[in-house]
């Protein structure tokens, strides 16, 4: 543990758990009478909105003890167990996997953006030419594009 006031790690960026700590301890200060509610709530308001460790440092200039932080925190990434695996193997979840998909989700989506619109366009020239008895089932065109484009990879979706 390295104390905030160390230059060598002023510019090293705050994780969110590191600000409520920085919160925790200006409540403890407060706590033992060394500060005031409105000094607490402005020192609080800052540390919240800190982006590095020097951000911390003129917080706590004037307590006794300052605010203790890791220099070096080891990056907390999350895993997730292969399928089939024993439980050993590990493997980073990725936001941009690739996908054998990606370009025919972007028909998918012109196709149900639009065929609301072709639906309308054949309900009234259907209607106008045969009468408006069965013209409506064009619009039943809507859900069908839409199982056919989305229903097939509903197992590979989150």
């Amino acid at each position: 543990m390295a104390d905030i006031t160390d230059p060598s790690g002023a510019s090293l960026r705050l994780s969110n758990d590191e600000r409520e700590r920085a919160v925790a301890a200006l409540q403890a200060h407060a706590a033992q009478g060394r500060l005031t509610d409105v000094e607490v709530q402005t020192r609080s308001a800052s540390a919240r909105s800190a982006v590095t460790r020097g951000d911390l440092a003129p917080l706590f200039a004037d307590l006794p003890g300052g605010l203790q932080l890791d220099p070096h925190p080891a990056p907390q990434q999350p895993y997730t167990a292969q399928p089939g695996g024993n439980g050993s193997s590990y493997r980073e979840p990725s936001s941009r996997e690739p996908s054998s998909r990606e370009p025919s989700s972007r028909w998918g989506l012109l196709a149900v953006s639009i065929i609301p619109f072709v639906s309308l366009i054949l309900f009234f020239i259907t209607g106008m030419v045969w009468g408006y008895q069965y013209s409506w089932l064009w619009f039943l065109l809507i859900p069908l594009v839409g199982a056919v484009t989305y229903g097939t990879d509903a197992g590979r979706r989150r």
